[in-house]
């Protein structure tokens, strides 16, 4: 019996046994199955979201270059309303001297026949003084040739302005077009990338842990410090200025005016990360000007900073100039102080709109508002 009782319990025993392996076999895969899901949701997000990355890229480049292109035509609008007024004015003098000097040629014909008729009819009844009539004969011939030809030409030049004028009127219209075109372009162009943008936040908000978007801006810094490096090996000299940039500390003009909304060396809100740079609050379009005479060394998209371009000053000083809605010079343009050089925009720092501005010597970054003059 006890036998019998003994041997059911080791039977129960084994069972038990392989129930509770099979019951942690099936969790254990199902763990997995978990973990390949979850892996590949990840994956399947950082394809989408490297994918929108470059969508963005393009977009970011179309609205650039759209903007520089409708900066253009408007000083080229700008100088044909110019070039419009002068003619107009030039018109109008002109029109001026025509009846000026059709009032003059009346008062003297009009003298002309009054002081010369009689005579000259008295002339050819009597037949006196031939000479006399002859003179006066070629003296007025002359005289009304030589104002006859003054006169054909002030019409001709009224002519060739009217034609002119009506010229310039058609290529102004023209013009005004196209730029209306290219403005509904560009907001096309903004409200794809605001799509773009939406989305990407959407899946910012997957992937939003601190861990995640802290490595993130520490690729993006990276990203940078190599680019600065390559830079700085392929570096050529740049032109000479009065000034060596060095000496410039703290009288450096403001690239654009706005109020700093993120300080040199204040916390990122994400672990220990700092800004390297400043952020100067400013709409979308607002004139980016260059602080110093250099050489443009980067003018492109990079991650992290939207539209970038870099300026090497020489002595291995560069300014940055990041989250631009366009870029308005190439590599290799040179540049003075206060040339215009892009369009402030939203474009690469998080929920910021205006200019990114970074100084860096021999490539580490420094505090700008040192070397920038005091704002008013």
């Amino acid at each position: 019996m006890v036998r019998r009782f003994a041997l059911a319990l080791f039977v129960w025993g084994l069972s038990t046994t392989s129930w509770a392996n099979t019951d942690s076999a099936q969790r254990l895969e199902n763990v997995q199955a978990e973990i390949q899901s979850l892996s590949k949701s990840l994956d399947e997000s950082k394809k989408n979201r490297a994918e929108l990355q470059q969508q963005l890229e393009k977009q970011s480049k179309a609205v650039s270059d759209l903007s520089r292109s409708l900066h253009d035509l408007a000083q080229q609008l700008k100088q044909k309303d110019q070039e419009l007024k002068r003619l107009e004015q030039e018109q109008q003098q002109y029109r001026q001297s025509h009846a000026k000097q059709l009032t003059a040629l009346g008062s003297q014909l009009r003298a002309a026949y009054l002081n010369a008729g009689p005579n000259y009819l008295k002339v050819l009844l009597s037949q006196h003084e031939p000479a006399k009539l002859s003179r006066s004969s070629t003296y007025f011939h002359y005289f009304h040739q030589a104002r006859q030809q003054q006169l054909d030409g002030i019409t001709a030049s009224l002519k060739t302005l009217t034609h002119n004028r009506q010229t310039l009127l058609t290529a102004q219209q023209q013009q005004q077009k196209l730029y209306q075109q290219q403005q509904i372009q560009q907001q096309q162009l903004q409200q794809k990338n605001q799509q773009r943008l939406a989305t990407a936040k959407q899946l910012d908000l997957k992937m939003n842990q601190q861990g995640a978007r802290v490595a993130s801006l520490r690729e993006q810094e990276q990203s940078l410090q190599a680019l600065l490096q390559s830079i700085a090996k392929q570096a050529k000299p740049v032109v000479d200025s009065n000034q060596a940039f060095a000496k410039r500390k703290g009288s450096l003009p403001w690239p654009v005016n706005g109020k700093v909304i993120t300080h040199y060396g204040s916390s990122r809100n994400l672990g220990k990360l700092t800004w390297q740079g400043i952020m100067i609050n400013a709409p979308s379009g607002r004139e980016i000007i260059s602080t110093a005479p250099g050489r443009v060394v980067f003018s492109d998209w990079l991650r992290g900073f939207g539209l970038l371009l870099i300026i090497d000053h020489g002595d291995k000083y560069m300014t940055l100039y990041g989250n631009n809605q366009s870029l308005l010079k190439a590599v290799g343009d040179t540049v003075n102080t206060g040339d215009l050089i892009a369009l402030s925009g939203d474009q690469g720092i998080r929920q910021y709109t205006g200019l990114y501005f970074e100084l860096r010597h021999q490539g580490n970054p420094t505090d700008p508002t040192k070397w920038l003059a005091k704002q008013s």
